[in-house]
């Protein structure tokens, strides 16, 4: 619940704010206490994200932690040891500090992701450097007490290719406050997207994987590099970058001709194509729809000889007609023309991928494997006459990760990875949800060190006095059911009693295309 702005007297005149006084809001929104506001767009005082505001603590943090705090949240948290600086609030300082500075009543549950200990009634957060924003207030207008004031970002400061960017991320903001005698209370802050953006190439577009319309934004005032940003509700979602890569040299589409949309992996979402100039030629930009907070992720880049190759003109509508052919629904009467069609764009995309028709299921139909070998794995189901992903890109063999299996006509699927060269071991059984990806049911952690401790990490100490020590292993549910790690470890035994395949491409493309009757 909002605590009401005092309202501008009836028949009032805004004016413009005065030098000094934008000078003051500079200095005031330039404190660790009022920053953190214009760092993201909301519009209202319940739609601000807190993690965004309290990113660098907005002078709340607490000096001088003890040890045993410090021993507490790693225990909390299953840390050994801190990573980073630790930032700590104080519960009662968050919420006095939400009052005073929005005049919201009430915190809705969870406002602060941060992690809580009860015990010490606080928040906290491991935190590294990284760069914070400076403004400048530039303008504004008074109505009695109510502002609304333009801080433009001092980009001339910002690290590395983005200095001097007033565009995008780093556009002013439009903020909306009400002053009293003893602070300034936000209401609204409003990121100006569209300020230097090609207007050829900005739009709203409706995507069935999004409620509501998303706004795509180009910009083309870096001669040498076009950026797209995505908003929605005027908020920012994410960039989708430009970069190309030739055997020539490196760059980024210096002007972007096109964008448009289409089902490139048939699973119900949108996709998106970038066809712009480079030095390096013109190029197609793929990126693939994904279920995670990106939205979207690189799936390809087609230069212009590729794009000979397939018959294809660097226009949307030529584009699909060479990938998608006539298949405008994006449904497929059987799993043999989907799994066809998937294999296509996938081989177009890039050299060196493999494929695989292996039978998880119970069922007669198969799941169609498309691995690099050595390094990611995706896995496609056919489900109502379209594609169900279960893995995108999977990655395996580095940093410890094995691969991953199925155990024929069950459902289950496996995965093993190691830290600490095997000092940890975990064992992860996952199976298909209604939507979305692999999901875990069961996990062990086997720890293969002596753990003096009793941290569940190896330090150096323990790795050396390991000695013959016979190893020991934890037991974890993520199902819904209620299970004592007795029970876990019986349900696992029975999995490890039954062979694994290896998920992994064995088949050339051609080989595939014959195994499907193509």
């Amino acid at each position: 619940m909002k605590r009401e702005a005092s309202e501008a007297p009836e028949n009032s005149v805004s004016t413009e704010v005065s030098d000094d006084e934008l000078k003051e809001f500079t200095a005031l929104f330039n404190t660790a206490e009022y920053n953190g506001f214009l760092t993201e767009s909301f519009n209202s005082p319940e739609e601000i994200n807190w993690d965004s505001v309290l990113e660098f603590g907005a002078g709340l943090p607490v000096e001088g932690i003890s040890e045993e705090e410090i021993s507490d949240y790693l225990e909390v948290t299953n840390q050994d040891e801190l990573y980073g600086d630790l930032f700590v609030i104080r519960k009662k300082d968050f919420e006095d500090y939400v009052v005073t500075h929005t005049g919201l009543s009430s915190i809705p549950t969870a406002a602060l992701t941060w992690d809580y200990v009860d015990k010490h009634d606080s928040y906290y957060k491991t935190h590294w450097a990284a760069y914070q924003s400076t403004y400048t207030c530039v303008s504004g207008e008074k109505n009695g007490d109510h502002y609304t004031l333009r801080f433009r970002v001092n980009s001339e400061d910002l690290p590395g290719s983005n200095a001097g960017k007033n565009y995008g991320k780093w556009a002013d903001r439009v903020l909306t406050l009400t002053k009293t005698d003893e602070n300034a209370m936000v209401e609204s802050n409003a990121i100006q997207w569209d300020d230097y953006s090609d207007e050829e190439q900005s739009f709203e577009v409706e995507l069935p994987q999004i409620d509501g319309p998303v706004r795509f934004i180009t910009y083309s005032a870096n001669p040498d590099e076009s950026d797209i940003t995505l908003v929605k509700d005027g908020k920012y979602l994410m960039d989708l970058y430009t970069s190309v890569y030739t055997d020539d040299g490196n760059g980024y589409l210096n002007k972007i001709l096109a964008i448009g949309f289409l089902d490139l992996n048939c699973d119900g979402m949108k996709d998106v194509a970038i066809v712009g100039n480079s030095d390096f030629g013109k190029h197609v930009l793929l990126y693939e729809a994904v279920a995670t907070k990106y939205l979207f992720e690189y799936f390809a880049d087609l230069d212009e000889a590729k794009m000979s190759e397939i018959g294809a003109e660097f226009t949307i509508p030529s584009l699909k007609a060479a990938l998608l052919g006539g298949n405008s629904d994006g449904t497929f009467a059987s799993y043999k023309e989907l799994y066809a069609q998937l294999a296509k764009v996938y081989h177009v995309a890039r050299d060196g991928y493999k494929y695989d028709l292996i039978y998880a299921d119970d069922d007669d139909i198969p799941e169609l494997v498309i691995d690099v070998p050595g390094y990611g794995a995706s896995l496609y189901a056919y489900e109502n006459r379209k594609a169900h992903c279960l893995m995108n890109d999977w990655a395996y063999g580095a940093m410890g990760n094995a691969g991953y299996s199925y155990i024929p006509g069950t459902g289950i699927y496996y995965n093993g990875n190691a830290d600490h060269a095997g000092a940890i071991y975990y064992e992860s059984y996952m199976s298909k949800r209604e939507e979305g990806e692999l999901a875990t049911d069961y996990w062990v952690k086997h720890i293969n060190f002596n753990d003096l401790d009793g941290d569940g990490w190896p330090s150096e100490e323990e790795l050396e006095a390991s000695g013959e020590y016979v190893g020991s292993s934890e037991y974890y549910n993520e199902t819904d059911k209620e299970m004592t790690e007795n029970e876990i470890k019986a349900v696992i035994d029975i999995y490890d009693s039954y062979e694994m395949k290896e998920i992994s491409g064995v088949m050339e493309y051609e080989e595939l295309l014959s195994a499907l009757g193509k």
